[in-house]
């Protein structure tokens, strides 16, 4: 249950998914965390219709299905 596991846990990338799928809202969280890098954006993302790890096994696997065909 980690947002870390396609990297690995050796980044903070994020899904582009997470913040910009279906039906999301983003809202930053002010004032971020001490913790925090300050080259990144501290936010809550609520009301998606689908988690986005849905969203990018999908994506992957349109994608397989491009190139195989």
């Amino acid at each position: 249950e980690t947002d870390l596991i396609l990297t690995f846990n050796i980044s903070m990338h994020r899904s582009w998914w997470m913040e910009n799928g279906p039906g999301c809202t983003v809202t930053s969280v002010t004032p971020a965390p001490d913790w925090a890098p300050e080259d990144h954006r501290y936010i809550t993302v609520s009301g998606c219709f689908l988690e986005y790890q849905y969203i990018e096994v999908a994506h992957s696997s349109l994608q397989i299905v491009l190139a195989v065909s």
